[in-house]
């Protein structure tokens, strides 16, 4: 099931899906959903791969080095 695209129309696509799977995550997460798993995705079309995703939770803030001194 692979057409023809223009590499326009992938790198369109991608940014759709990219920023669409963005809001997907971000609003489940804020709705209490559990969101770092894997997930199987069978599609209903013969010819269609089936999928495996997996979310793993990112901390962007970098921890503070550990200096071995007890907490006061």
């Amino acid at each position: 099931m692979d057409a023809n695209h223009s590499p326009e129309d992938r790198a369109a696509a991608t940014d759709a899906f990219e920023s669409e799977l963005k809001t997907l995550v971000t609003t489940s997460f804020a709705r209490g959903a559990t969101i770092e798993a894997t997930w199987v995705i069978k599609t209903p079309i013969s010819d269609a791969p089936d999928w495996t995703v997996t979310v793993k939770r990112a901390d962007t803030e970098p921890k503070p080095p550990y200096d071995g001194a007890p907490d006061d």
